[in-house]
């Protein structure tokens, strides 16, 4: 939970560093500056040496906005807490200087976002992440500029304040932007992707609600505020469970075998083989019936045939039975020497016959692609690969879905794990490709 994490080091930092943030703000902003555009630099030169954790744990923050959104809602949780509070005098101070600290931050996730993901939103028209983004660019950069001081004490106070108020509708299109960028990750069975935007609904949502409730204590100044206080309340719940039903992967009955667990026969696959074994059964008595009732019907034409025969036909059976023991060795040896070239023709295929290479199954593997892990699902079944299913933990999976549909076709076509890569999604594809390697690896026999 990254994002928890940054905003419990953003409350610390605010409120540890705060005065020192607003006597001297440059060495704050420069650092800021420093992060935020570096690490966007970092993440999109694609480093191998750099670990993977610190490119999901570190870099990640600065690159997904993930420290700079922490930042942002202390600053805008500052404006909702009770007048006069103690927490409340230890922030407002430096207000300013938090907000300008926090829109440095979000340079960062801007460039680093817009490097990866805007020439593919541009071609696609994602109209959705394209206006919700310029907005927030639109509404934050005056913002910023206004909440520099010299700049600020050249203003009129009441129109300061006008343009201030800006701020409440980028603090409601922060949430939109992370939802707009996860939910299909939520939707598609990603949970903590799920638990990350139900947080994201609570910091901001929560405060939507305190702000209101705030707004109405300051202007109607109302004897008790009960029933405004638990409609609203009841509002937010509302919108929570509501959201995180929208949000809630679709139930999927699929069983992901372990690399040690071979696949077990179907119930359907166990009936069928067992009519079949029936069939081939019922055919062979059916066939031995015949046989046998064949043989008695010659038994009694012979014993008839007996019976009724001259001495010359008992003479004639002599010489016939005396001319069968006379061809009998020679008849018993073929049968003998097709034995042996049977057994010799068995062994031999038994010699010839490939060894498998792969054990029947399906085996899991993983490996990094864009900015995160990608996880495959190879099924091996008589040393082909019969089906492959991946997931990733990319920040925009859009790469990934293109890689997908091109590559894993193409691997099954060509029974090999090496094949093109899918043309702007190079980091995605080289992730599957290694991914299924490593199942296929820990397939072998």
């Amino acid at each position: 939970m990254l994002f928890l994490l940054s905003l419990l080091f953003a409350a610390a930092f605010s409120a540890l560093c705060g005065k020192a943030l607003r006597r001297q703000p440059s060495p704050f902003y420069l650092t800021a500056a420093v992060l935020s555009i570096g690490t966007a630099v970092l993440a999109n030169m694609r480093i191998p040496e750099i670990p993977a954790f610190v490119q999901q744990n570190v870099i990640a923050l600065f690159t997904k906005g993930i420290l700079a959104a922490a930042f942002w809602a202390v600053v805008m949780w500052t404006g909702a807490l009770p007048n006069g509070s103690a927490l409340m005098k230890r922030l407002m101070p430096q207000r300013g200087q938090l907000s300008i600290f926090a829109a440095i931050l979000t340079l960062g996730h801007v460039v680093g976002l817009g490097i990866s993901v805007l020439p593919r939103w541009l071609k696609k028209a994602d109209v959705p992440n394209l206006t919700v983004c310029i907005a927030l660019l639109l509404i934050m950069l005056p913002l910023t500029v206004i909440s520099v001081q010299k700049i600020r004490r050249k203003m009129k106070a009441r129109t300061w304040k006008s343009v201030q108020r800006w701020a409440y509708l980028f603090y409601a299109l922060i949430p939109l932007h992370v939802i707009v960028l996860n939910f299909a990750k939520a939707h598609g069975g990603r949970k903590d992707v799920l638990l990350n935007l139900m947080l994201y609904l609570v910091v901001f949502l929560g405060y939507a609600v305190c702000r209101i409730n705030k707004w109405y204590q300051l202007k109607k100044k109302p004897e008790r505020m009960i029933g405004l206080k638990l409609a609203s309340w009841g509002a937010f719940f509302i919108c929570m469970t509501a959201f995180a039903a929208a949000a809630a992967p679709q139930k999927q009955e699929r069983t992901v075998l372990s690399a040690e667990t071979p696949v077990q026969e179907t119930s359907a696959q166990t009936e069928a083989a067992t009519d079949e074994t029936e069939t081939v059964s019922a055919q062979s008595s059916e066939t031995a019936s015949a046989s046998g009732t064949e043989s008695t019907a010659a038994d009694s034409t012979a014993e008839r045939t007996v019976t009724t025969e001259t001495d010359s036909t008992e003479q004639t059976v002599s010489t016939v039975t005396a001319t069968e023991q006379t061809k009998r060795p020679e008849s018993s040896q073929p049968d003998s020497q097709t034995k042996q070239s049977a057994s010799v023709t068995q062994t031999s295929e038994k010699k010839t016959e490939p060894a498998s290479v792969y054990r029947n199954g399906t085996f899991t593997a993983k490996a990094y692609g864009y900015d995160g892990d990608i996880t495959v699902h190879v099924t091996v079944q008589d040393d082909r690969i019969t089906g492959i299913t991946a997931e990733t933990e990319e920040s925009d999976d859009s790469y990934f879905f293109d890689a997908k549909s091109a590559v894993i076709p193409a691997i099954i076509r060509s029974q090999a794990a090496d094949v093109d890569a899918c043309s702007g999604a190079t980091y995605s594809s080289n992730g599957i490709m290694a991914a299924v390697r490593a199942a296929l690896e820990s397939a072998r026999l």
